[in-house]
């Protein structure tokens, strides 16, 4: 989760967990608790899987600029050395073959802009991300609604709630994960990242 202006993290704010106030779980209150349960849960993967979805869009637009330019110039790279022979002696127009070591370079600069901002890297987390808290979401959904099918019309058991309250936990529990493993990438990419710019800095100063 991140921003185009810095290394990538954030983009307006973090995803933030939302505040649930105390329940009554009173015989007569039960079963409004659960309710306040279950649009609590959907409420957390929501706010994710839309933080996700709206982080993706600068990152895949940067990562395809990026990309399809470092395309372009290798394929020009690739024409030039052709176009100096045919527009060679005796021609009017001189193309110097050196110019494709030029496109070459611009090319490598901008696969490595995609790289230390993790414009590519960052769409393909955001897109994965998204989709398992959604696929998460959806199965909660359909267990949620297959276990209170089976309530009974009157009080509820106990262990019919604890049964609901399993089923909560471990969609805020999946989502918290799926988040955590998604930043924890992001930090591992950029350490790799920086740790390469610096090699070769050493590299070069040699």
């Amino acid at each position: 989760m991140s921003s185009d202006a810095k290394p990538e993290r954030r983009i307006s704010q973090d995803i933030r967990p939302a505040e649930l106030g105390s329940l009554d779980w009173s015989p007569e209150h039960a079963r409004q608790s659960l309710d306040l349960i279950y649009q609590h849960v959907i409420g957390v993967a929501s706010q994710a899987i839309s933080w996700y979805l709206t982080a993706r869009g600068p990152k895949r637009r940067w990562a395809q600029r990026l990309r399809v330019g470092a395309i372009i110039m290798v394929a020009v790279a690739g024409v030039l050395p052709v176009l100096s022979q045919i527009f060679g002696a005796g021609s009017s127009v001189k193309i110097q073959p050196a110019w494709a070591a030029v496109a070459l370079a611009i090319a490598v600069s901008l696969v490595a802009l995609d790289r230390f901002f993790g414009f590519s890297s960052a769409w393909a987390r955001y897109m994965a991300t998204g989709q398992a808290i959604s696929a998460a979401l959806n199965q909660f959904r359909l267990d949620w609604q297959q276990s209170s099918c089976q309530l009974p019309v009157g009080g509820l058991p106990e262990e019919s709630i604890d049964n609901l309250l399993d089923l909560a936990k471990t969609l805020v529990r999946k989502t918290d994960d799926l988040v955590q493993a998604e930043t924890s990438q992001w930090v591992k990419e950029f350490r790799e990242t920086l740790t390469e710019i610096e090699r070769s800095a050493q590299t070069q100063d040699k």
